[in-house]
């Protein structure tokens, strides 16, 4: 759009007189314009109307003016554009379409048209090659950069899952040792509870335990003394003091059950 645009302004301001060529590159540059705008939604639509124009506008300008200059260079460009922009079977149908042009409208007012004819379509044979050429390596690479930029994606996206597996594996971890502790705490602390409880009633219960268990001494060694003593006393006292004493054993393991301390 640049270009057309310098060469529509130095034809106003140098050649206002050729409105001919004022008007081809006003025309030119309109639908440099249009294709512009387009090129995102219809990218080949707009380098077939850019062509199209072009060709079309050189064809009339050749006719109208046959001694101008410009109109191979304009071939030239356009052939480059096509084989920089179009692929498949459109790159082929504007070649063929171009090189007819070349060889039928271009050269029919010129002395040698056969030579002419040779030697412009060798030059645009040339130009041509070595664009699609150029063209055909950018795509491999092109599409090379794709192919590593979807591997690197790919790669990327599984160390990402694999990063929050181990995040999660982490997690449920931490979430397990903060269980182990708390049960551990737990039962930590039932221990001394328990062990506290013992205490308690091993020192408490050790008094009640204690008047029974002399008193069957003090039986034992009055019943020794004593030349005569009545047996039968003395084993009904001791029998009194054993069952006092299985009582409070009784009434031990009755609390100690109702606190969950168990004995081994």
């Amino acid at each position: 759009m640049v270009g057309v645009s310098l060469i529509l302004l130095s034809n106003l301001l140098f050649f206002s007189e050729d409105m001919l060529s004022i008007s081809i590159s006003g025309v030119v540059l309109t639908t440099c314009i249009i294709c512009y705008l387009i090129r995102h939604h219809y990218p080949t639509a707009s380098v077939m109307i850019l062509t199209a124009v072009i060709l079309a506008a050189m064809i009339y300008q050749r006719l109208a003016s046959p001694t101008t200059t410009t109109s191979l260079s304009i071939v030239l460009i356009v052939g480059f554009i096509i084989s920089v922009m179009l692929k498949g079977g459109l790159l082929w149908l504007m070649h063929a379409l171009t090189i007819i042009i070349l060889n039928t409208v271009f050269i029919s007012n010129l002395k040698d048209p056969v030579t002419a004819a040779i030697t412009y379509s060798i030059l645009y044979f040339i130009l041509t090659y070595a664009t699609g050429i150029l063209k055909l390596n950018y795509d491999k690479m092109h599409q090379h950069l794709i192919n590593n930029n979807i591997e690197l994606h790919q790669k990327a996206e599984k160390i990402a899952a694999q990063n929050e597996e181990l995040l999660d594996t982490q997690d449920n971890l931490r979430k397990l040792n903060m269980n182990l502790e708390k049960i551990v705490n737990e039962r930590t602390r039932k221990i001394q509870t328990q062990n506290e409880i013992l205490i308690k009633y091993s020192y408490t219960n050790a008094h009640h335990l204690r008047g029974p268990v002399a008193r069957l001494l003090g039986l034992a060694s009055i019943y020794h003394l004593e030349r005569q003593a009545d047996p039968d006393f003395f084993i009904s006292k001791m029998v009194d003091q054993a069952h006092e004493i299985d009582s409070v054993v009784k009434q031990i393991n009755v609390e100690l059950a109702s606190n969950n301390v168990g004995l081994s």
